[in-house]
């Protein structure tokens, strides 16, 4: 697949849109007539020569640079180096740019932008500012450019009198600011832009410029249907504005967009209007060199060697003529490989071959060194966006009358107010939103807790009814037995004695066993004395068994905890050394507590078993549910150190403490 050349409209140089009296044969007529009639002023004739001589450079090039510098003679001798003067000159300024001779036309440009200055000349300092823009961005320096561009467009927006025609030009130009710099959305919103204002004005020459530079963006968007239609619709108005240059670089560009659609028979056409000289209009060697570069690729697709062979002979001879346009000859260089090889010359295909492959190497080398400043200047055209974007509204509110501004700022404040209702609803809104979520994940956190608490009363309710089924009944069963003995006739007197003594044997143990149960329900130590003392007759209990020795550790707790805190750290460590009884087959049993820095810390440590925490977390027992939910009460964070294998356990509960007056 060969890669056509698409040329940029950057060289047409868009310092104004032609005049409407340059539109047709007969308006240039009547300029020249305006500048030779004697009766009239100065000022008109030379400003009708103006007008003239810049139509001439886009109808008739050649004759443009002899006729501007004849006129600047003149004008110098008779009026001298005044304002018109450099208006005529700023015209071979835009001469030798649209002809590439870039060096002398910003040396012009920049002489016109320092006599501007100190003769307060704003509207020539204006398009001085906008023609050295194009003059940088022609040669690449893009930085430059938009500095440029972006002061031309300040000094429009600060004139009150300010018009639309002032400042179209740099809103166009600040579109192929973009589009060189692949900034395509952007380039394209400048382009439509200045197409509208364009079209305001009724002004064709800048219509066809905008339409130009649109097909061009679109086309490398891969929008091509778009890009035909502006195409098309630049073509036409160009013809109407007489501009031979335009014309003729679309019909290239139109006929290269076809060639890429392999519809070869209209993209040849295109390429042979574009070479058509029969308007008078010779192009430049660099438009010369990409018209027969796409015409000879086209040929060579469609087999048509021979024809494909007299095209890229032409494009040589540019290039012998004009060597400096090596870097754009890639096309060319390809197409020549192709053509050799497919005529059976293997030894100039390969050469042709080597230099297509070599100056593609040059030209992605030279492109990446420019890739560190493109970026750059992208930033700067986004700073210049902010810029354009403020001096917009300043001018609009200069031009303005007193009474569209007070319009505007009645309507401004009522959006402000408008924005500063939506967003107090909108916060306020957030803010209930979030506010329901807190409750509402409190209340689940609540209805947890409450769960657990049931489970934990109904677990209770099971256990404590078990042991007074299995404890008190059995006893209950001997008293009944007991005393239905005694109460009997037949029982002799000496076995009614030894009666009364198991009576009262069993009387003991039923005061035993409702100890237990209601130290189990809320040990009186617990209440009466305190957590340490609760904990002290715990461990009591616990080591009279003489299997597992629970040792209480407690220090630096000076104060008196609530006793609500103190049930549930007692419940906390009744519930997990019950565990450690049951499953660890443990020897030793620590346990340590503390206060330090407001904090509360409760640590229960044992020589047992580990075990996987994840079984033991995911357990369906509510033993587990209920440490947590103690620790939850008490704002506490809850850790577990154990793991499969391993020997010893820890347990660890931090929460804050704040002392409160029993």
């Amino acid at each position: 697949m060969f890669r056509f050349s698409l040329f940029s409209f950057l060289l047409l140089l868009f310092y104004g849109a032609l005049p409407s009296l340059g539109r047709q044969q007969v308006q240039l007529d009547s300029l020249e007539q305006v500048y030779h009639n004697q009766n009239l002023s100065d000022s008109i004739r030379y400003r009708a020569i103006q007008q003239l001589t810049f139509s001439m450079i886009f109808s008739d090039g050649d004759q443009a640079k002899t006729r501007i510098q004849e006129v600047l003679k003149l004008a110098e001798k008779e009026v001298g180096k005044s304002r018109i003067y450099f208006e005529i000159l700023q015209n071979l300024g835009i001469y030798y740019d649209v002809n590439q001779m870039t060096d002398s036309s910003l040396r012009i440009f920049s002489e016109i932008l320092e006599e501007s200055k100190k003769q307060g000349w704003k509207a020539l300092e204006q398009r001085s500012n906008n023609n050295l823009g194009m003059n940088r961005l022609n040669s690449s320096d893009y930085k430059a450019a938009i500095e440029y561009f972006s002061k031309s467009l300040e000094l429009s927006r600060i004139d009150p009198s300010a018009q639309e025609a002032n400042y179209v030009h740099s809103i166009s130009n600040l579109g192929l600011a973009n589009q060189e710099l692949e900034l395509y959305d952007q380039a394209i919103k400048y382009h439509l832009e200045a197409l509208e204002i364009r079209e305001r004005l009724d002004d064709p020459n800048g219509i066809a410029i905008s339409c130009a530079n649109l097909g061009i963006c679109f086309k490398l968007m891969g929008e091509e249907d778009l890009a035909e239609k502006y195409f098309q619709k630049s073509i036409e108005n160009a013809k109407i504005a007489g501009n031979k240059v335009l014309f003729h670089r679309v019909h290239d560009n139109l006929g290269s967009l076809y060639i890429g659609q392999k519809n070869y028979d209209k993209g040849l056409m295109m390429l042979d209007i574009a070479l058509d000289d029969a308007d008078g209009f010779t192009p430049d060697p660099k438009m010369e060199l990409s018209i027969v570069s796409n015409a000879a690729a086209a040929h060579i697709e469609l087999g048509q060697t021979e024809r494909a062979l007299g095209f890229a002979n032409r494009g040589i001879g540019i290039l012998t003529e004009s060597p400096e346009l090596v870097n754009y000859s890639l096309t060319l260089k390809n197409t020549l490989a192709k053509i050799y090889f497919r005529k059976g010359d293997f030894e100039k295909g390969n050469a042709y071959l080597e230099e297509y492959q070599e100056l593609n190497r040059k030209v992605f080398q030279e492109e990446n060194a420019k890739l560190l400043t493109d970026l750059q200047v992208k930033y700067d055209l986004d700073k210049k966006e902010s810029q354009i974007a403020l001096q917009n509204a300043v001018i609009l509110e200069k031009n303005a009358t007193l009474q569209r501004n007070y319009f505007a700022f009645a309507a401004l404040g009522l959006l402000i107010l408008l924005i500063g209702v939506a967003f107090f609803y909108y916060q306020n809104r957030t803010k209930r939103k979030q506010e329901l979520l807190v409750k509402d994940r409190e209340l689940k956190v609540k209805e947890a807790y409450i769960q657990a608490s049931l489970e934990s009363q109904e677990q209770e309710r099971r256990r404590m009814a078990q042991d007074l089924h299995d404890g008190f009944g059995q006893y209950i069963s001997a008293l009944r037995m007991y005393v239905s003995q005694l109460k009997s006739n037949q029982t002799k007197e000496e076995f009614k004695t030894e009666l009364v003594s198991r009576t009262d044997s069993v009387l003991d143990e039923m005061s035993k066993e409702i100890s237990n149960v209601v130290y189990d329900l809320m040990p009186a130590t617990l209440i009466r004395f305190g957590l340490i003392a609760a904990l002290e007759d715990l461990a009591h209990r616990i080591n009279s068994g003489q299997k597992v020795k629970l040792h209480i550790e407690a220090g630096n707790l000076s104060d008196s905890m609530d006793k609500l805190e103190e049930i549930n750290l007692f419940r906390i460590c009744q519930e997990w050394i019950n565990n450690v009884l049951k499953y660890a087959k443990a020897e030793n049993i620590t346990l340590k507590l503390s206060q330090n820095h407001g904090m509360t810390r409760l640590q229960i440590l044992d020589d047992g078993q580990g075990f996987d925490t994840s079984i033991f977390r995911h357990s369906k027992r509510n033993g587990w549910k209920n440490i947590s939910t103690r620790a939850e009460l008490l704002n506490g964070k809850l850790e577990l150190y154990t793991q499969s294998g391993q020997q010893g356990t820890e347990l660890l509960v931090t929460f804050p403490y704040v002392h409160r007056a029993n």
